[in-house]
């Protein structure tokens, strides 16, 4: 996206962090020309936040200066310093930031987790398709110190799903009841932490904590619908979605044999369910 004026006056580096000062990240210079860059900056943001609202079908954008300003958030803007005749163009960006989400895990289990979120992230229509997305994401990634499987995605686009699962492999989204989608592995390093385990080892030996997240990954992933990799982009998948609720046991009983006598063992108590069969005769 082109601008009026000279992008590269302020715009140093081919990726650019901006927090709620709309100046870059280590700016310095005097007040007048913080305020003239913050202005600028400002527009910027201002119209590439249009752009991806429009690109997402959006009846408004999810991403402003002013947003910007009340928040902690924080916008990576990508450039190209040769575009517009030398005056630079912005062609990306990346919105972040923390919040408070009650997340469902894959068991059905409701978690209270301050998560860092991707809130927008809008690629220029002129350079999709050209590597642009990646560079921008994997700079964000090294800056956050994070890894794609723990971010939560703020009601993403199935262009942004299929990039996940291009370049990350990640399809597999457990159903939330809200707009936000986390994908398997997103508790990952927190069941580390609840055992007082750490990373996998050096040796190549895995944790106890690794056992048990790959355990329950079986027994919980199992029953319920993932992506598949021949249908990644599925809207039905995520949004607003019902937990996951494990099979009921009784259920079970009921289905394999309803004339039988079943007995059940649970803590020590023994129970016993005599189920019948009816038949109506017309």
């Amino acid at each position: 996206m082109d601008f009026r004026f000279n992008v590269n006056d302020f715009l140093k580096n081919k990726i650019t962090k901006v927090n709620n000062t709309l100046l870059p990240e280590k700016f310095s210079g005097d007040r007048r020309s913080a305020g003239l860059c913050s202005n600028l900056l400002a527009e910027v943001v201002d119209e590439m936040g249009l752009a991806s609202a429009k690109a997402q079908g959006l009846l408004k954008p999810i991403t402003s200066a002013e947003r910007l300003r009340n928040s902690e958030h924080v916008v990576y803007l990508l450039a190209e310093p040769e575009g517009n005749n030398g005056k630079g163009s912005v062609v990306g960006l990346l919105k972040m930031g923390q919040k408070n989400l009650f997340i469902f895990d894959a068991t059905g289990l409701n978690h209270e987790k301050m998560s860092l979120c991707v809130l927008d992230f809008y690629v220029h229509e002129s350079r999709q398709r050209k590597g642009y997305g990646k560079i921008l994401f994997e700079h964000m990634l090294r800056e956050e110190n994070t890894v794609p499987h723990r971010l939560a995605i703020d009601k993403p686009s199935e262009k942004f799903l299929a990039f996940l699962y291009k370049h990350y492999g990640l399809s597999k989204i457990i159903p939330q009841t809200n707009n936000f989608v986390i994908f398997d592995g997103f508790f990952y390093n927190d069941c580390k932490q609840s055992i007082g385990k750490t990373e996998i080892i050096d040796n190549g030996q895995v944790t106890e904590a690794d056992n048990l997240y790959k355990s329950v990954s079986r027994q919980s992933y199992g029953d319920y619908h993932h992506i598949r990799s021949d249908d990644h982009c599925n809207a039905q998948i995520y949004g607003r979605q019902p937990p996951y609720k494990p099979l009921s046991t009784i259920g079970k009983i009921v289905q394999s044999s309803p004339s039988t006598l079943e007995t059940t063992k649970r803590s020590g108590v023994q129970f016993h369910h005599r189920l019948f069969y009816m038949e109506f005769n017309l």
